[in-house]
């Protein structure tokens, strides 16, 4: 789009938000002024928001007929919050509330508010929101409400609430702070020392690092400069335990600052016990990615971003794309392009 053209984009919007010409406000509500669907769409919504006029009951009832994929489509571009959370509240279509879920800057009190009518499908999407789920336990307590909740999600609540979720103790412990990556000083190996005796003293739970003699819970109480470190010409126990910290700074700079072979970048492709960020830098890695077992892995695992899983799809294999489009713990999302991919190989 050329400049002039947002330039009168924009005068007309704000012409019509101004309500000074009622005829020109009916049709926008309508969706018949010359604007781009994404433009369109979100000023039917601000237009759908103003209580008690005639051009609200219209823009309700046009963003109803509106085709949900073109919905969906606007709604992973930028909305206002308060557009956003009026369509959730207003729309049921499963491709407009998967979007919407499926967006980084969603409130998390929205997705608190929509669980507990959700379909089952619409279950795994927000269960696939663990970044959320963290931060606002009590999704988990209003999903459970869901008359509608499937199995499969009753397994994944406890589950998180098991592994995902903090501990009392951990609670109890005083956040990490994460400062930028240009404020993190290399620790000494005089303070890589000291911090592991130390870390000796908490309990030991999980997965012991013969190197340093630490559990996977003591790891993780060691501060940030001595995790990063540690995660430099790491062997591959300790890279194992280190994959799976909660801080990206750590989990990534294991992969950036170790050789790794193509079987266990293709485990870790698998796992569902690293964090997101480790799944999205190996996707970005085109040497990686050349890979197709890895590739497979990335697109099957439910933690992999969904638009990194679509991205990757069209180079499976018509066999590979079958079975995904069948797999229940991949988002629906993915299962229904990986099913459209397999009929057009097939076509």
């Amino acid at each position: 789009m050329s400049g002039a053209d947002s330039s009168r984009h924009s005068q007309l919007i704000a012409e019509v938000l101004s309500g000074e010409k009622a005829e020109l406000q009916q049709l926008a509500a309508r969706g018949m002024l010359p604007l781009p669907p994404a433009e369109l769409i979100s000023l039917q919504l601000s237009l759908a928001q103003a209580e008690g006029t005639d051009a609200a009951a219209v823009a309700r009832e046009s963003l109803a007929s509106t085709d949900p994929q073109l919905l969906a489509e606007v709604v992973r571009e930028e909305l206002e919050a308060s557009a956003l959370e009026w369509l959730a509240r207003h729309h049921e279509h499963p491709l407009v509330l998967e979007a919407i879920i499926q967006r980084k800057d969603v409130a998390w009190s929205l997705l608190e508010a929509l669980a507990p009518s959700l379909s089952a499908d619409l279950q795994e999407t927000l269960l696939l929101r663990q970044d959320a789920i963290i931060e606002l336990p009590t999704i988990l307590d209003a999903l459970e409400t869901n008359q509608a909740l499937s199995s499969f999600s009753k397994r994944r609540v406890v589950e998180y609430r098991r592994h995902l979720l903090p501990t009392e103790r951990e609670e109890q412990r005083a956040p990490e702070p994460e400062p930028a990556p240009e404020a993190i000083e290399e620790a000494s190996e005089e303070e890589v020392a000291t911090a592991i005796d130390e870390a000796r003293s908490e309990p030991a739970n999980g997965e012991v690092d013969e190197i340093t003699g630490l559990s996977e819970s003591q790891l993780r109480t060691l501060p940030l400069p001595v995790r990063l470190k540690l995660s430099r010409r790491a062997p591959r126990a300790l890279r194992t335990i280190l994959l799976r910290d909660s801080n990206a700074s750590v989990a990534v700079a294991v992969l950036e600052n170790n050789p790794m072979s193509d079987s266990e970048l293709e485990q870790i492709a698998k796992s569902r016990s690293v964090i997101e960020d480790v799944l999205s830098a190996i996707a970005r890695n085109r040497s990686w990615i050349r890979k197709y077992p890895i590739v497979v892995a990335l697109v099957k695992n439910p933690k992999t971003q969904v638009g990194v899983a679509i991205r990757l799809a069209p180079r499976l294999s018509v066999r590979d794309l079958r079975s995904i489009a069948k797999d229940r713990n991949v988002a629906s999302v993915v299962r229904s392009t990986a099913e459209r991919l397999c009929k057009l190989k097939l076509s």
